[in-house]
């Protein structure tokens, strides 16, 4: 199961770090990281980043994850950055493609 922090580097500015791996086993506690990091965005202007860097492996129950937080954010948005080549290729294999959370993955973001 991977681990996970929210940090403060600006006051401006919540950052939600993934690292390890997340699947199906994971994902009421990936669930609850993003609601906690939702919270904290209660203020106006407080930008959400979610660090992919550690991600060591993810399977489709961590997309689905990904795709209801993006949801629940609405026209804010979060920002994934630092996203892996091998999330990015999983995320094309399973067909979670750009196209289907716009947003979501982009390379170079």
């Amino acid at each position: 199961m991977g681990e996970w922090e929210i940090s403060i580097p600006e006051p401006t500015t919540r950052v939600l770090k993934l690292s390890g791996r997340w699947g199906v086993e994971g994902a009421e506690e990936l669930h609850q990281a993003f609601t906690q990091l939702l919270e904290q965005a209660t203020d106006i202007g407080v930008a959400l980043h979610v660090d992919l860097e550690g991600l060591e492996d993810v399977d489709l129950a961590f997309f689905q994850v990904l795709g209801s937080a993006t949801k629940s954010m609405g026209s804010n948005g979060l920002h994934f950055v630092n996203i892996p080549e091998h999330v990015m290729t999983k995320a094309e294999w399973i067909g979670f493609a750009p196209r289907h959370v716009v947003g979501i993955f982009r390379k170079g973001a």
